[in-house]
């Protein structure tokens, strides 16, 4: 109790902090006397004070030796030298102990802004010119997320900060960044669910209506800096199926970005078709993207190279079979597909833009018993109403092209699309199979053609992707979760398919109109009403019909 009181009255009498920190050197060596004596006390109290003891002579130390060097070095500004001895300070060896409740604070958006978002967009917005970040409010569905692409793309959402780690809470889930958005992870999805109703068919079983879960995936999605990767499946048809599952790295190389992806990727095939299911404009792809297919469909697991400019992009791609083909068992050589796509801006203003599109693929098909194809024509609630092509015998390799060409004035859009494939049938059959003999050695072609507008009513900039030529999600004006209105758009497309040039072969068009109501820019309501006409010389509806279907979805993806 004596030497308590005599500490209290040294450093009482201790009026500049060198008087205090010699005051506190004694204090040390006086509490040091004692060492021996407290060392050997069972009281864990006493254990507790020495090793407070320690650690404060330690501190005191360190404190002279910096204060020593500092005394010896004159004519030195005091913020200088404050900088300079912080920079040489130590680590210091000590035992963090666990502690109730967070280290520090938490803030929420609103009481401070990170650094990386002080230049986010607020709601309402303004239109954003064509074909800039600004007017979308996220990358494509089927892309990764690219270091210095997503950061680009402007957000306001709601951001968390605890412990140096940002969570944004842009689309329902929280994104977990870091502040300098270097590193990401985010559990990423969509969830489609549709209603149609055909009628107008002469065949009666062809007049349904129908529900069906378009899509149903779970999946994640991060970056390391230049490392980037996805994964994604679908539970929409009762069993787990792959999608997306993939890694990328990407490497700036003067102002340009190379990107060398390796996994089960989706097909980079026409504008619609490179086009993810919930950010097209209409229920169901075009006839372009659905008839002009390969064999192995739309992914394939192989490897993928794009090189990426100001206005434009390539983009190459070698693979096989979809993950989820049968050949794990069945033990058959995969569809060996080679394909390939560029885009290009000439013209790019502050209210409209000009996009050029051209793209191909040859595949070379492994043996089968046959080759048929079934073309939907009333988006996916009635599978049976569809154009009907073969079967005939097997196709041994195809090749295939298409144009695009895509334009933007203010909150109006335009696109054309055209596509063909030549296909050539094998020479010799199965052994199992001795049908359509007289077609063996032939070839034959399938041709498709779009052509599509649409609007936003409420003023939105067009959803178009830029950096590789796609749709994405668009920047809303007026968010209902705001208060707003949301994003209207009215939309209508004319679709046309050919493939009486090989045997059994069809032909069909279909006319669409559209209407789309954005509550948020992941969330939306869509209501399409389709005309179709088919002729089919095989299958199980042959010759002329026609028909008529009212389509409804609720979509989210986050």
């Amino acid at each position: 109790m004596i030497r308590t009181q005599l500490i209290a009255k040294i450093l009482s009498y201790s009026s500049c902090k060198r008087c205090q920190t010699i005051a506190s050197i004694g204090i040390v060596g006086l509490l040091g006397q004692t060492h021996s004596a407290l060392a050997v006390s069972d009281n864990p109290d006493v254990h507790e004070l020495m090793r407070l003891v320690r650690l404060q002579s330690q501190q005191i130390h360190e404190l002279q030796t910096r204060l020593s060097k500092v005394e010896k070095q004159p004519n030195i500004h005091p913020n200088k030298t404050s900088m300079k001895v912080a920079s040489k300070t130590p680590a210091h060896p000590y035992h963090h102990t666990l502690q109730a409740g967070p280290v520090e604070p938490v803030k929420f958006s609103g009481d401070e802004t990170p650094p990386f978002q002080k230049n986010n967009v607020t709601y309402p917005l303004k239109p954003a010119p064509p074909g800039t970040y600004a007017a979308v409010s996220d990358i494509p569905n089927n892309a990764s997320p690219v270091m210095g692409v997503t950061s680009q793309i402007p957000s306001n959402s709601s951001t968390t900060s605890i412990g140096g780690l940002v969570l944004k809470w842009g689309q329902g889930l929280p994104t977990f960044a870091t502040p300098d958005d270097a590193y990401s992870f985010k559990v990423r999805g969509r969830v489609l669910a549709d209603y149609g109703a055909t009628f107008g068919s002469r065949y009666r079983d062809l007049n349904v209506s129908r529900t069906i879960m378009r899509a149903a995936r779970l999946g994640v999605e991060g970056h390391a800096r230049q490392l980037s990767w996805v994964f994604e499946a679908d539970f929409a048809d009762n069993k787990p199926e792959v999608m997306s599952a993939f890694m990328m790295w990407s490497q700036k190389v003067q102002k340009k970005t190379l990107d060398f992806a390796l996994g089960n990727i989706f097909n980079e095939r026409g504008f619609d078709g490179s086009t993810g299911s919930a950010q097209t404009v209409f229920l169901d792809r075009d006839l372009v993207a659905n008839t002009i297919l390969p064999a192995r469909g739309w992914y394939g697991v192989g490897g993928m190279f794009k090189a990426v400019g100001k206005d434009w992009h390539v983009a190459a791609q070698i693979s096989g079979d979809n993950v989820n083909s049968a050949n794990a068992t069945t033990n058959v050589r995969d569809n060996l597909t080679y394909m390939a796509r560029t885009h290009y801006i000439p013209w790019r203003g502050k209210n409209s833009l000009i996009h050029l599109g051209l793209w191909g693929f040859y595949e070379d098909v492994k043996p089968a018993a046959n080759f048929s194809q079934r073309l939907r024509l009333l988006a996916r609630t009635n599978d049976a109403f569809s154009m009907q092509l073969g079967p005939v015998v097997p196709i041994s390799n195809s090749l295939a092209g298409g144009v695009e060409l895509f334009g933007i004035w203010k909150s109006s859009w335009v696109l054309f699309e055209y596509g063909a494939r030549h296909l050539q049938f094998r020479d010799t059959l199965p052994v199992t199979s001795q049908e359509n003999i007289s077609d063996l050695g032939k070839s034959g072609t399938i041709q498709a053609l779009s052509a599509q507008a649409g609007l936003f009513l409420t003023g939105e900039t067009p959803n178009y992707f830029a950096r590789t030529g796609m749709w994405s999600s668009p920047r809303l004006l007026h968010p209902v979760i705001d208060g707003g209105w949301g994003a209207w758009e009215l939309s209508g497309r004319w679709d046309w398919a050919n493939s009486s040039r090989i045997p059994s072969g069809a032909e069909a068009w279909t006319a669409t109109l559209g209407l789309n109501w954005y509550l948020l820019s992941f969330a939306r309501l869509t209501l399409n009403y389709t005309r179709a006409q088919v002729t089919n010389k095989s299958g199980n509806y042959i010759g002329n019909n026609s028909g008529n279907s009212i389509g409804l979805r609720s979509g989210i993806t986050f």
